[in-house]
């Protein structure tokens, strides 16, 4: 009966809302609940939930189909019963296809993949791992939230994903700062730093990733690249930012003569009280090892000084014997003096 329901615009909807109320009422919930889904009625839900009708959501694309009817409730749905509705039983409706399958159903039915993975991923990045190369390209497909990009969050926190792979895509994207991070991680640092000053040009982020990988070589790439490009923003950007990580000295020497430098006083005054700063620093430092030192030794020396008692169940630790007319012995805990001393009887 079932199978021959076909709704049109002539289709008297109130007889078949009817029709699902009688199946519930007669608690065959399968029956309700696939005319409920197939007449887009929210209760869909509350049904499911209700009586456990999960497994019922198997097939005649009823995961799509609730995903159509809300989308934000269909995926919490999916997400938070896992052991019912399995990742793959999702993935695979989502991905269904066939000759007659519209292009613009295949979009929509893949940006909805993306949304239910990533939802899944925010949860728990452990749960649909198997899918996480899928991921990629999604993330690289959808992802166009400018300073939020949830991409590099996955990249950073999943492990599940090959990596050459995933360069790959990004580099066919031009996904920049992915391409940075996934470089880094092949081991291929001065590669990423070429990536920063040519393509990208941004010196700042250049100068932050030589900071964190602290490696001289980029650095001393780093100052070729900025001098030899011609451009006093790159120069005037190192003195700006460098700190004291690298020594000044290195790259002003590297400056052509004649090169004008926007800021160049400016820039070298803030160099100067950097380095001010370090001293400072450093003095004080000095004055706190300085004095914790001479507590630490006073602290020693007092312990060291002490004496220890022992009894006729313990030889002595310098002469390894033990006399029994001595009825107490003290020896010294400091390994420089090395003597003991016997007291007679009191």
């Amino acid at each position: 009966m079932l199978s021959e329901i076909k709704l049109s615009p002539a289709d008297n909807l109130s007889l078949l809302k009817c029709l699902g109320l009688l199946y519930e009422y007669q608690e065959d919930f399968v029956n309700s609940l696939y005319l409920y889904i197939k007449l887009s009625d929210p209760k869909a839900f509350a049904l499911i939930d209700r009586y456990n009708l999960f497994a019922s959501l198997e097939g005649d694309d009823k995961i799509l189909r609730l995903l159509t009817l809300n989308e934000e409730k269909a995926i919490d749905l999916y997400i938070n019963n896992t052991d019912k509705i399995p990742v793959g039983m999702v993935v695979e409706d989502l991905k269904k296809r066939d000759k007659k399958t519209k292009s613009s159903e295949v979009a929509r039915r893949t940006k909805l993949l993306y949304k239910y993975l990533d939802s899944l991923f925010q949860m728990d990045p452990e749960i649909g791992f198997e899918y996480h190369e899928d991921m990629i390209g999604l993330y690289a497909e959808f992802d166009i939230t400018p300073g939020k990009s949830r991409l590099m969050r996955f990249l950073r926190e999943s492990t599940s994903y090959p990596i050459d792979k995933a360069y790959e895509i990004c580099e066919k994207r031009k996904l920049y700062e992915a391409q940075v991070y996934l470089l880094t991680q092949m081991g291929r640092p001065i590669q990423a730093l070429s990536l920063l000053v040519d393509e990208i040009g941004d010196i700042t982020a250049a100068i932050e990733f030589c900071k964190e990988q602290d490696d001289k070589e980029l650095w001393d790439k780093l100052l070729c690249k900025a001098t030899e490009s011609n451009k006093s923003s790159y120069i005037t950007g190192l003195l700006q930012n460098i700190g004291t990580h690298i020594n000044p000295k290195d790259l002003i020497a590297r400056i052509p003569n004649g090169q004008k430098i926007d800021g160049l006083r400016d820039s070298l005054v803030k160099i100067l009280c950097d380095y001010k700063l370090q001293i400072h620093l450093n003095e004080g430092c000095k004055r706190v090892f300085v004095n914790d030192t001479v507590s630490l030794s006073r602290k020693m020396r007092g312990l060291a000084r002490r004496g220890a008692h022992v009894d006729e169940e313990n030889n002595c630790q310098i002469c390894k014997t033990w006399s029994s007319q001595i009825e107490m012995l003290v020896t010294s805990q400091c390994s420089f003096v090395g003597m003991c001393f016997t007291m007679s009887p009191v």
